[in-house]
């Protein structure tokens, strides 16, 4: 047995589709954004940037997941699957990207809760505070790819916990493929587990930082959603306007990575505490991810209306004039309409 075909093709497909609506987006954001977007029209920049890059390195990785007793088995099917040390690499950075990739995503929810909730501290984001703003996600993905790095890097005791499972299932030797593996306990001569501290550790690390990303997103989410109902708040109808399509686009981009990232990764974690081994299902899980920095964008384009009528080509003629008079109305500023 191997790794199915539908994985791989699937996974090549997504980046793909993953390049083109990111560039699309990249494109809608140059010309149709404007100054009215404010400083979000920059982080819009960056996250699609990002989403690339984050393709790319899923792309070089083709993860293949595993859940097998105890431990999760993550190995590299990529061209890189046969050099060990580059493989190895490879899968650490993909990890700390999906690190990063959540954390950027609540960064976003905090900079919409600001602008609705907060406007008067928007002056946090000028100039080269914005960038200040990616350190969290930054320390982040340091902290997830030094646990990768550092405690799930090929090991014996994992080389001989899933090395008859890869031969078995995937027909692939352990010691010559790239791979990382949480191995949560093993089992004594007598059934007694024995527990193995540092990887239950880097797993409660990785589960606190799905949690704070995801915690932060619900808040904000929350907060906001309140304050652009609440009509005794003094903004324009067009600032009001523009913010609810923000929020919405926002609340579906944290509903995808919801159902595609934060609850498979997390069972993926959670599942072999208890010994309940899935086996080649948790495979879903890869595919899953690589849907994210796909479908993605498309949320944006189709949700933000000078974005969708452009690609419709629904605009009005008279679309780019009051494009001239809406970008008075800069969300950066919004106090000036209280």
């Amino acid at each position: 047995m191997t790794v199915s075909l539908l994985v791989p093709i699937g996974q090549h497909i997504c980046f793909v589709i993953a390049v083109l609506a990111n560039s699309l987006l990249l494109y809608l954001v140059k010309i149709r954004a404007g100054l009215h977007f404010g400083r979000y029209r920059i982080m819009m920049i960056c996250f699609s940037v990002y989403s690339i890059f984050y393709a790319t390195v899923e792309t070089l990785t083709l993860p293949v997941m595993h859940i097998h007793g105890s431990g999760i088995l993550f190995y590299v099917n990529s061209i890189l699957k046969d050099y060990v040390g580059w493989g190895v690499l490879i899968a650490t950075i993909y990890c700390g990207s999906f690190a990063f990739c959540i954390s950027t995503l609540a960064t976003h929810f905090v900079y919409r809760y600001i602008a609705v909730c907060r406007s008067t501290k928007l002056y946090n984001f000028d100039g080269y505070k914005l960038y200040l703003w990616f350190i969290p996600s930054c320390f982040l993905f340091t902290a997830w790819a030094t646990a990768i790095q550092l405690i799930y890097v090929p090991n014996q005791a994992t080389r001989d916990y899933f090395r008859n499972m890869t031969l078995e299932v995937y027909n692939e030797n352990i010691d010559q493929i790239a791979f990382v593996a949480p191995l949560y306990f093993t089992r004594n001569n007598d059934g007694s587990r024995q527990f193995r501290i540092a990887d239950l550790l880097g797993a409660l690390l990785i589960c606190n930082i799905i949690t704070l990303c995801f915690t932060t997103c619900t808040i904000c989410a929350y907060k906001t959603y309140k304050n652009l109902n609440d009509f005794s708040t003094q903004m324009s109808i067009r600032t009001r306007h523009l913010n609810k399509q923000l929020f919405w686009t926002l609340g579906l981009q944290t509903l995808l990575p919801c159902l595609t990232q934060y609850m498979p990764v997390g069972l993926l974690f959670v599942l072999p505490l208890f010994e309940i081994e899935v086996g080649k299902v948790g495979n879903i899980v890869g595919v899953l991810c690589c849907l994210y920095p796909a479908l993605d964008p498309l949320i944006a384009t189709f949700i933000i209306d000078r974005f969708r009528n452009y690609i419709l080509r629904n605009e009005l003629p008279s679309g780019v004039r009051s494009g001239k008079v809406y970008a008075a109305h800069t969300l950066d500023r919004q106090s000036s309409n209280k």
